[in-house]
């Protein structure tokens, strides 16, 4: 293929993209014309209000409802595998805390001559150790 073969390729793909660069600004002039006041402007979009899990329980294998908290709304929703994630229930975050107070943290107490409560904590043993003692013969 010569010189001569080339020029009407090049000249189709000028062609071709000049086409498709005018059915770009035109469909851009429509969908800008169409658009409401102030769309294209760039707009600082305000973050949204964060998501807190405030409760969870497991009702069956791979199926679960939890509590989100959306600013002073709380979601329940059910969660599965197999089914989308439905809602079950929408209450005032205020009503939910009325519900289910804030749990209080327990410190663990000593008692007075310094044993736990728990009763005496065995050493320690190593990883060849406890296998021994699980794998070993009771007589």
């Amino acid at each position: 293929m010569g010189d001569a073969g080339l020029l009407p390729l090049l000249v189709r793909t000028v062609v071709s993209l000049v086409v498709v660069l005018a059915v770009v600004a035109v469909a851009y002039a429509i969908a800008r014309r169409r658009a409401p006041s102030g769309a294209w402007r760039s707009k600082r979009v305000a973050p949204a209000p964060p998501i807190e899990v405030v409760g969870r329980a497991g009702l069956a294998r791979g199926t679960s409802a939890v509590a989100l908290r959306f600013g002073d709304r709380v979601v329940m929703v059910g969660v599965s595998e197999q089914a989308p994630t439905a809602v079950l229930a929408d209450i005032d975050a205020e009503r939910w805390d009325e519900l289910h107070p804030a749990e209080e943290t327990l410190v663990p107490t000593e008692i007075p001559d310094g044993r736990s409560p728990a009763g005496p904590v065995p050493p320690r043993q190593s990883f060849f150790e406890a296998l021994r003692t699980a794998t070993s013969r009771r007589v």
